[in-house]
C-alpha cells in the first residue's frame, strides 16, 4: 500500500532554521519502503532549493506557494497560476504603510522586495538573499513594469496576530473574485483564487498511483488547513495555534514523531 506524505516546510520540516537529522533519516527510509514524498509550502522554488545543497534530501514533487505551482520529482511543471499586475499592484496599495507592513510577491523563482517596503531582518540579511534569489526593485520600476506573482506576501512588522487576521479578512472582502488568502502566524499569504495546499496535492495523486485515503498531511499554520479538510491522516503540532489543532486528526511534537506514526 504506497503512501504519499505532503509536508509544509517552515515550521514543520524546517525548524530554527534547520532540518534534524532524524527527520531526513526517515524521510529516506519512508521513500525507500517505496512511499511519496512532497514538499508543500508557500515558498517558490527558489525558496527552497538551497534545501538540496545543505541538506541530503531527496522529494518527489512540489507544491509550492501554496498550491498556484505544482512540480513533479523532475522539476517540471505540472500547474502554474498566477496573480496578474493589476492585483499585485492594489494589494501593494493596502500595504503601502512601512510602519505596519512588509511587503514582498514571487514567481516561481525570484521573490521581489520593494525598496523601503520589506525591512524583515530574515529576509533582508545577505545570506538568504543569495539563498532565495530575492530580487530587490525601486517603487519607480514597480509601477513601471508588469508582473505577475504566483503568490504575494504581507506580515505585520509588530506580529501581532489579531492585526494579521483583521488583515486577512479586509483583503479578502476587498478582494474575494481574484484570490484566496490565508494566516499564518502574523504573516498573510495571498495566492490566486481556489489555489490550496490540498488542491495542489490533488493534481499529483494519479501519477504517483496513490489514493485519497493514503495520503498524509503535516504542518503548522493556517495555509495548512487545506490540506487537513482534504486529507484525514492529517498531523499538527502542540505549538500549532489552538484552534488550528481542532482541524487535524493527530498532535505530535515533532515531524519526525509524526513521520514515525505514520509508518506504522
Amino acid at each position: 500500500m504506497k503512501k504519499l506524505l505532503a509536508s509544509d516546510v517552515d515550521g514543520t520540516l524546517y525548524v530554527n532554521q534547520k532540518i534534524d537529522e532524524k527527520s531526513l533519516e526517515g524521510i529516506k527510509k519512508f521513500r525507500e519502503d517505496g512511499n511519496v514524498f512532497l514538499l508543500c509550502t508557500g515558498r517558490n522554488f527558489g525558496g527552497v532549493k538551497h534545501l538540496f545543497e545543505e541538506y541530503d534530501i531527496e522529494v518527489d514533487g512540489f507544491v509550492l506557494c501554496n498550491g498556484a505551482i505544482v512540480l513533479n520529482k523532475d522539476f517540471e511543471a505540472i500547474h502554474n497560476e498566477n496573480i496578474d499586475d493589476k492585483t499585485i499592484k492594489s494589494l501593494f496599495e493596502e500595504a503601502k504603510d512601512k510602519s505596519e507592513y512588509n511587503f514582498y510577491f514571487a514567481d516561481g523563482e525570484n521573490l521581489y522586495i520593494i525598496d523601503g517596503y520589506n525591512t524583515h531582518p530574515i529576509i533582508s540579511s545577505a545570506d538568504l538573499s543569495s539563498k532565495m534569489n530575492i530580487i530587490r526593485i525601486n517603487e519607480t520600476e514597480f509601477y513601471e513594469n508588469n508582473y505577475c506573482a504566483n503568490i504575494v506576501g504581507i506580515d505585520i512588522k509588530d506580529e501581532c496576530v489579531n492585526k494579521a487576521e483583521n488583515k486577512k479578512l479586509d483583503i479578502e472582502n476587498k478582494f474575494k473574485d481574484n484570490v484566496s488568502v490565508y494566516r499564518n502566524l502574523s504573516f498573510i499569504d495571498i495566492v490566486p483564487k481556489n489555489t490550496s495546499k490540498g488542491e495542489g496535492i490533488s493534481k499529483v495523486l494519479e501519477s504517483y498511483g496513490v489514493k485519497e485515503e493514503n495520503v498524509f498531511v503535516i504542518g503548522d499554520s493556517w495555509n495548512d488547513l487545506s490540506m487537513f479538510e482534504k486529507y484525514n491522516n492529517s498531523y499538527t503540532f502542540t505549538y500549532s495555534e489552538d484552534d488550528l489543532k481542532k482541524h487535524a486528526n493527530n498532535i505530535v511534537n515533532t515531524f519526525y514523531d509524526g513521520l514515525n506514526h505514520m509508518m506504522k
